[in-house]
């Protein structure tokens, strides 16, 4: 009796107990945690402090600087204080450009301007001198004006070119320095109007990566309105200036170097297998969208996890990098240098363990699409996710192949990362694109939210058992879009290669199908074989590093294409050159189309020739372009002045010589892709 008397006492105090103590709160699910951070203006404080940070009173981040520093401290700090204890900060050599503010004087009106990152600026007390206008500042229009000693004002012409060409122009012509503003005509007026960027405004200052080189003038950007006012002064007489650029530089060579931020969440597989989620913590002016917005976005995503005790299955690294806008000067591919750094330098074993590589980019704006650009093998998947979660996507959205190199994802694709970028910059984002009025009053916290909890779901595709990757779609944007025989015959290229080429995507494609590696076989996050994921991390490393290459103009392309497309150009000259008469404007026409040649026709041969070594695969700052498969910069300006001059024979011998190497390099790469199909195909079968 006494033990059951015992056990009904402690039965009831514990009913007493459990009367008066509140019941345990359930667990919180993602998306209640990302709705609590939103609602206690988690994200938005964080973007208000990492936007407070500047070396200019126009504000800047740029990599490796102070300001940057202390954002990527910031972020290591607001990590390891939700809970992450594996929080890195990984250097990387870069060349902090620390712009101080600049501006231009003339009688006693001082107009703030705008500075470029690689460029370099004045000492203290600047430049002092006379003014003159020289149109877009290409060659033509330094003819007949004498610029010696002097400023020169340049139009933009980033349809065009970009302004370290105007810049390299008006050093040759011994200017001291450049002054480029905006006329955003509507293309009647003037052959080069200026691009969209930083015409949200008459008053709006733009900036960006230079690609430029420590020998050129120094140069600023000046708004539209000031441009005018400047212009008209000049028109009314002679009209002097002090030009000032204050910047603070640390060359890599010296030490100059930023943080990438690297933070894990570590998963229940222990297989190596891991997803990254990445955003820049790098800045142009203070930028709300570009990327601070982004990396809020993630930082807020990566606090949601811990706050509702998500553990994954692989490994997620966030990866908050340094360097997105500008690495270097003296070099061509000056940006994305912080991603590049990671994957081919400091993580290069990484590739063929990353299901998935996210390049969070432009966070989020009032009504806008949410856009992704990525390779074929994942637009299935993608599509499937966003077409299931309409709520987070009020706007619509879209999906566009290939991936874009204007941001971090690139470099991972290029190594055989299979990644995509998604943003939500908005309809008039071209407009306010790296200006002083794309700051934290264009970000929409709403759609912001948003896209944290599509984020999520995006995710549990890449943690599914079976990984997403859709080959087939591989096999047939290659065929259907990319790979025609008969262009390759116009381009000189016949028989074996291209027969073996046509063989091996067929195989491919087959291969994909049995395998099942195909869009049907994305079928959601708790089906599907995982044992075939091994293979799949395979192939597509393979099969996306092999197929991934740029353009001339630094677009992604197959291999192969950039090369049949010069050899078309050069056979049409050719051709031109055999017409009777001859057709000289065709053949120049063609020529001035092979490659990047149209700078040649733009600009000064020194200047040209100069932008071609920066292609050259051996470039000591080559960077990621090395990535890009990069293939014959051929200099056609000489083989034009010859056409010019009636010499159509000496001009058809050089032609016929590039031509002939020319095809040499194309049967190498179509075979090049062959093989890497091939290869990938027999991956697929052995496993099955």
């Amino acid at each position: 009796m006494h033990g059951k008397r015992l056990v009904l006492t402690l039965a009831l105090a514990a009913v007493a107990v459990a009367l008066v103590l509140p019941a345990a709160a359930a667990a919180l699910t993602y998306d209640q945690a990302v709705d609590q951070l939103y609602a206690r203006g988690y994200p938005q404080n964080v973007e208000t402090y990492l936007n407070s940070l500047g070396t200019s009173p126009l504000g800047f981040r740029l990599g490796g600087t102070a300001a940057d520093d202390m954002a990527a401290r910031y972020l290591a700090d607001k990590l390891r204080g939700a809970g992450y204890r594996d929080v890195k900060l990984e250097p990387v050599p870069v060349d902090e450009w620390a712009v101080r503010g600049a501006s231009v004087t003339v009688d006693g009106h001082v107009f703030t301007c705008s500075q470029f990152a690689g460029v370099p600026g004045t000492d203290a007390g600047g430049i002092t001198a006379e003014v003159v206008y020289v149109g877009n500042g290409m060659a033509a229009d330094y003819e007949g004006v004498d610029v010696r000693g002097k400023i020169v004002l340049v139009d933009s012409a980033m349809e065009a070119t970009w302004l370290n060409f105007q810049g390299a122009e008006a050093t040759l012509h011994g200017a001291l320095a450049a002054i480029i503003t905006s006329n955003f005509s509507d293309g009647t007026s003037m052959a080069f109007p200026s691009y969209p960027w930083y015409s949200v405004a008459p008053d709006a200052l733009g900036a960006n990566d230079g690609e430029y080189d420590m020998s050129f003038v120094p140069l600023v950007y000046m708004s539209q309105q000031d441009g005018d006012w400047l212009k008209s002064r000049i028109d009314a007489g002679s009209t002097e200036a002090t030009f000032v650029s204050k910047v603070d530089v640390v060359m890599a060579r010296d030490g100059g170097k930023g943080f990438n931020v690297v933070a894990t969440l570590p998963g229940k597989k222990k297989n190596g297998e891991m997803v990254i989620w990445n955003a820049h913590h790098d800045a142009h002016f203070r930028a709300g969208l570009d990327d601070t917005g982004a990396v809020v976005a993630t930082l807020a995503a990566a606090k949601a996890m811990k706050m509702c005790g998500y553990r994954p299955n692989r490994t997620i690294k966030f990866v908050f990098d340094t360097a997105e806008e500008f690495g270097y000067t003296d070099c061509w591919y000056d940006w994305s240098t912080g991603a590049w750094h990671f994957i081919t330098k400091r993580h290069p074993d990484w590739a063929g363990r990353i299901a998935a590589m996210y390049s969070i980019e432009l966070m989020a704006a009032a009504e806008a699409q949410v856009d992704f650009n990525t390779s074929p093998e994942l637009v299935p998947w993608l599509e499937k996710v966003c077409s299931q979660n309409p709520a987070l996507t009020p706007y619509g959205y879209e999906i566009e192949t290939p991936q874009s190199t204007w941001q971090n994802g690139w470099s991972f694709m290029a190594c055989g990362v299979p990644s995509f970028e998604i943003s939500a910059g908005g309809p008039d984002y071209d407009e306010m694109y790296h200006s002083t009025y794309e700051n934290q009053d264009v970000v929409d916290w709403e759609m912001t939210a948003n896209m944290t909890k599509l984020f999520m779901r995006l995710h549990r595709f890449t943690d599914a058992r079976q990984l997403p990757y859709d080959f087939v779609g591989r096999a047939d944007d290659l065929r259907d879009h990319h790979f025609d025989p008969d262009e390759l015959a116009e381009a000189g290229l016949t028989g074996r290669s291209v027969k073996a080429l046509d063989a091996a995507i067929t195989r491919f494609r087959a291969a994909s199908r049995t395998f099942g590696a195909g869009a049907a076989a994305i079928t959601g996050p708790k089906r599907g074989p995982a044992s075939r994921n091994p293979v799949m991390l395979k192939v597509a490393k393979k099969v996306v590093k092999g197929m991934t290459a740029l353009d001339a103009w630094d677009y992604t392309a197959y291999p192969h294409e950039q090369a049949m497309w010069d050899n078309e150009y050069l056979a049409a000259a050719l051709a031109a050159l055999d017409e009777d008469p001859v057709d000289t404007d065709a053949a120049i026409d063609a020529l001035t189309n092979v490659g990047i040649n149209v700078n040649g026709v733009l600009f000064s041969p020194s200047v040209h020739r100069y932008d071609l070594t920066r292609h050259d695969p051996d470039y000591y700052r080559v960077t990621w372009g090395k990535l890009g498969k990069l293939g014959n910069y051929f200099d056609t300006t000489p083989v034009m002045a010859k056409v010019e001059a009636g010499r159509y024979d000496q001009a058809r011998t050089q032609i016929r010589a590039m031509l002939r190497a020319n095809i040499r390099d194309l049967d190498e790469r179509v075979a090049a892709m062959a093989k890497v199909l091939n290869e990938a195909s027999a991956m697929m079968r052995k496993a099955r």
